[in-house]
């Protein structure tokens, strides 16, 4: 079990631009303040995060700082305004925010942890690799060497992060599953629908090799009538170059780019899809894949998604790599796959959702790590 504390989540939350980490930091401080021993806050540290949504939490946002002069001043705005916090937690990486409040937490002994949402895997170090060299040597090092832990989402990340010098916890991310008649029934029409719904970064999603394995394979969907839809926000005019391919390979009906989804329009297309594509190269813990799966949506994953092998323990889906090769044959084999293999793979990705990645184990499981964490910080 774990104990009494107060969490202060700190994070570059973004409701004008939606993307993965502004999801599970918010619906893992709302799972967290459940439980009644617990007290959970938000700071918000991007300069721009939109409209903030009502939430059951004290809510801090930078905007409202800028007028404040010196950290001791932000120490005693977030003391005042929220609480004094047992444990800070920094969501994401390289931002110089966190890095600024850590020296101030370090200075009055408040242990802090560093969850990088996949931002310390090889992978991601090699994108803008200047830039984050410098981040590195400017901030983030020193950021990560003060921390009490780094919580990772997955052993995979963990495993591709390598070693940082400090302690480990892993925990992954979560979902609220949907009501049975909100569910996904693959299988169950004449057409085949093959999603895809997250940011649209190309390199890191592998939406290149997506749209390639789609293009050598586009004469069998279009005879199984199957289509492929990605959607997401676009990011660097990658909506752009992701419609320019599609044009480019005449794909135009039967890939579709849109931009994103919320509320009953995301529900919607997950209830509608019968596969979820994901062929990442790099993530922590995707929750686009965990909700697909709690939808009861079955997915075609990488490794890099940290899902792979409890996916293909449960029936739950099929592998995927870089290759868009490989990928091609997978999609022409699901696009001719028999329904009901369809549908019993559905049903087994509801379950393994069910049993292992709803937000009340998420929360129980951090709190519990937390707790580890207080107890050795607290006895140094």
């Amino acid at each position: 079990m774990f104990s009494a504390m107060k969490i202060l989540h700190v994070a570059p939350l973004s409701w004008k631009n939606p993307n993965g980490v502004t999801e599970a930091v918010t619906n893992l401080a709302l799972a967290q303040s459940q439980f009644p021993q617990v007290q959970v806050g938000l700071l918000v540290s991007s300069v721009d995060p939109g409209p903030v949504p009502q939430l059951p939490l004290p809510v801090l946002l930078r905007r409202d700082m800028v007028h404040l002069a010196g950290w001791s001043s932000i120490w005693e705005c977030v003391r005042s305004w929220l609480f004094v916090p047992d444990l800070v937690v920094f969501h994401s990486t390289f931002v110089p925010f966190h890095a600024w409040l850590a020296r101030e937490l370090r200075r009055r002994f408040v242990p802090y942890i560093v969850c990088p949402h996949g931002g310390m895997t090889r992978e991601a170090l090699a994108h803008k690799a200047w830039k984050k060299r410098l981040g590195r040597r400017l901030f983030f090092d020193a950021l990560v060497a003060g921390a009490s832990a780094i919580q990772y989402l997955s052993q995979g990340e963990y495993e591709r992060s390598g070693d940082w010098g400090r302690p480990v916890i892993i925990a992954g991310n979560g979902v609220w599953p949907p009501p049975e008649e909100k569910l996904a029934t693959p299988g169950r029409r004449d057409t085949r629908e093959f999603l895809f719904l997250g940011r649209l970064q190309i390199e890191i999603k592998g939406l290149d090799v997506l749209l390639e394995a789609a293009a050598r394979c586009q004469r069998e969907l279009r005879q199984s009538q199957t289509r492929v839809r990605i959607v997401g926000p676009g990011c660097a005019q990658s909506e752009t170059y992701l419609r320019d391919e599609v044009a480019r390979h005449s794909l135009g009906d039967i890939v579709r780019v849109e931009g994103p989804v919320r509320g009953d329009a995301k529900a919607q297309a997950y209830a509608t899809a019968d596969v979820f594509l994901h062929p990442s190269r790099t993530e922590g813990h995707p929750t686009s894949v965990l909700e697909a799966l709690s939808y009861g949506v079955p997915v075609v994953v990488t490794v890099q998604t940290n899902v792979l092998h409890q996916v293909l323990a449960a029936g739950a889906g099929w592998a995927a790599t870089h290759d868009p090769g490989d990928l091609a044959r997978t999609l022409v084999r699901l696009a001719r796959a028999a329904p009901q293999t369809l549908a019993a793979a559905g049903r087994a990705a509801r379950q393994l959702a069910l049993q292992h990645f709803t937000w009340p184990q998420a929360a129980q499981k951090t709190l519990s790590k937390y707790t580890q964490i207080l107890r050795l910080a607290r006895a140094a």
